[in-house]
């Protein structure tokens, strides 16, 4: 496997060492799925668990980004993935075989097959997924797995390397929390506490409200083409306003903005 270059490096090492100080599983889920959407462009990214049984599985579990859309049911979506994940070709790759390199379903399914199967008309034409490059390994019985999603057919080379290096790099920590850790209520997290408080926090930081407001889709894996988007501004704008974020926090990157701003709130504001 090719090492990513010099910059993807740094960005992959500082969220290694942030999902390296989640104290649970769920934590871990969280610090990973924002830090992967924040460092490759993507519709959306989830963390999903489910059962081997892909034809009648399980409720998966699932750690989700960037669903903008209010209109789309989540839950009946869910379910919809639910029933028709059998079909999925990457699930079922790695129900039978060890992760030895990212795999998207590109690698596996021509366009034209991906878009006739039930799993695509219901569940990914809904997210506007048009593609998706996955992780995992199976642990009793279950397909653990981490995914980029993208509105594109395709995935680099640099990507499957950056997510590649991930996985093997916080997969193993997670095991060790899973076993470490007994069952538990869900609570949030305080990585998605400090993200909702980034808005309202701009102060603290040392951005302004316009700043922080951007900073936040930033968090939550916007690209600078969504963020233009959604604020109604040009994507010079977006580049403008995210220099000056860098420069007023001391980074060179989007990563190590959110990860600087989220340590700010939380030891300031005692989130």
């Amino acid at each position: 496997m090719t090492t990513p270059n010099t910059q993807d490096l740094k960005d992959v090492l500082l969220l290694i060492e942030e999902a390296h100080k989640a104290r649970s599983p769920d934590e871990l889920r969280q610090s990973v799925v924002y830090g992967v959407g924040a460092l490759m462009e993507s519709v959306s990214c989830a963390w999903t668990e489910l059962s081997t049984d892909l034809v009648q599985t399980k409720p998966a579990t699932t750690t989700s980004v960037n669903v903008d859309n209010h209109e789309i049911d989540i839950e009946q979506t869910l379910l919809l993935f639910n029933q028709y994940v059998w079909q999925h070709p990457v699930v079922a790759y790695f129900s039978d075989n060890e992760c030895t390199k990212a795999w998207s379903i590109s690698d596996i399914l021509t366009q034209s097959e991906f878009r006739n199967l039930e799993l695509y008309r219901y569940v990914f034409k809904t997210l506007s997924v048009e593609d998706q490059l996955s992780v995992g390994y199976v642990d009793n019985a279950n397909v653990k797995g981490l995914s980029v999603n993208r509105a594109t057919w395709g995935f680099t080379q640099r990507e499957r390397n950056v997510l590649m290096h991930i996985y093997r790099c916080v997969f193993p920590f997670y095991k060790e929390l899973l076993r470490n850790t007994p069952p538990t209520t869900h609570q949030e997290s305080l990585i998605e506490v400090s993200i909702n408080s980034i808005a309202s926090h701009y102060d603290v930081i040392g951005v302004t409200a316009r700043q922080a407001e951007l900073l936040t889709l930033v968090a939550h894996g916007k690209s600078n083409k969504q963020i233009a988007l959604l604020c109604n501004i040009s994507e010079g704008t977006v580049r403008k306003h995210l220099e000056n974020i860098f420069n007023q926090l001391g980074v060179n990157n989007r990563v190590s903005a959110i990860i600087k701003s989220m340590g700010i709130i939380q030891r300031e504001v005692n989130l």
